[in-house]
Protein backbone atom coordinates (compact mmCIF):
# COMPACT_ATOMS: atom_id res chain seq x y z
CA UNK A 1 0.00 0.00 0.00
CA UNK A 2 1.35 3.40 -0.97
CA UNK A 3 1.99 6.25 1.44
CA UNK A 4 -0.54 9.07 1.61
CA UNK A 5 1.98 11.70 0.51
CA UNK A 6 2.85 9.64 -2.57
CA UNK A 7 -0.84 9.28 -3.41
CA UNK A 8 -1.37 13.02 -3.01
CA UNK A 9 1.55 13.74 -5.33
CA UNK A 10 0.24 11.28 -7.93
CA UNK A 11 -3.29 12.71 -7.64
CA UNK A 12 -1.93 16.23 -8.12
CA UNK A 13 -0.27 15.00 -11.31
CA UNK A 14 -3.59 13.73 -12.67
CA UNK A 15 -3.55 10.08 -11.54
CA UNK A 16 -7.22 9.19 -11.10
CA UNK A 17 -6.31 5.82 -9.54
CA UNK A 18 -4.46 7.69 -6.76
CA UNK A 19 -7.52 9.91 -6.22
CA UNK A 20 -9.69 6.81 -6.02
CA UNK A 21 -7.37 5.17 -3.49
CA UNK A 22 -7.38 8.31 -1.33
CA UNK A 23 -11.17 8.43 -1.40
CA UNK A 24 -11.29 4.74 -0.47
CA UNK A 25 -8.88 5.27 2.44
CA UNK A 26 -10.88 8.16 3.85
CA UNK A 27 -14.33 6.86 2.92
CA UNK A 28 -15.26 6.07 6.54
CA UNK A 29 -14.51 9.64 7.59
CA UNK A 30 -16.41 11.06 4.62
CA UNK A 31 -19.33 8.76 5.42
CA UNK A 32 -19.26 9.90 9.06
CA UNK A 33 -19.60 13.55 8.08
CA UNK A 34 -22.42 12.80 5.63
CA UNK A 35 -24.71 12.25 8.61
CA UNK A 36 -26.70 15.27 9.75
CA UNK A 37 -29.51 15.29 12.32
CA UNK A 38 -29.34 11.49 12.50
CA UNK A 39 -29.96 11.17 8.74
CA UNK A 40 -27.53 10.07 6.06
CA UNK A 41 -27.33 12.31 3.00
CA UNK A 42 -25.94 10.93 -0.26
CA UNK A 43 -25.85 14.46 -1.67
CA UNK A 44 -23.75 15.59 1.26
CA UNK A 45 -21.39 12.64 0.75
CA UNK A 46 -20.93 13.57 -2.91
CA UNK A 47 -20.17 17.16 -1.95
CA UNK A 48 -17.68 15.97 0.66
CA UNK A 49 -15.89 13.78 -1.90
CA UNK A 50 -15.64 16.73 -4.28
CA UNK A 51 -14.33 18.98 -1.50
CA UNK A 52 -11.84 16.28 -0.47
CA UNK A 53 -10.42 15.93 -3.99
CA UNK A 54 -10.19 19.70 -4.42
CA UNK A 55 -8.31 19.90 -1.11
CA UNK A 56 -5.93 17.14 -2.25
CA UNK A 57 -5.25 19.00 -5.50
CA UNK A 58 -4.32 22.24 -3.73
CA UNK A 59 -2.43 20.64 -0.81
CA UNK A 60 1.09 22.10 -0.55
CA UNK A 61 3.32 19.02 -0.40
CA UNK A 62 6.54 21.04 -0.32
CA UNK A 63 5.52 22.59 2.96
CA UNK A 64 5.14 19.19 4.65
CA UNK A 65 7.97 17.26 3.01
CA UNK A 66 10.75 19.60 4.13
Amino acid sequence: MREVMELIQLAQNGDSDAEEELIFRYERLIHKYAWHNNQYSEDCKQQLVIAFILAVRRFDLKRYLS
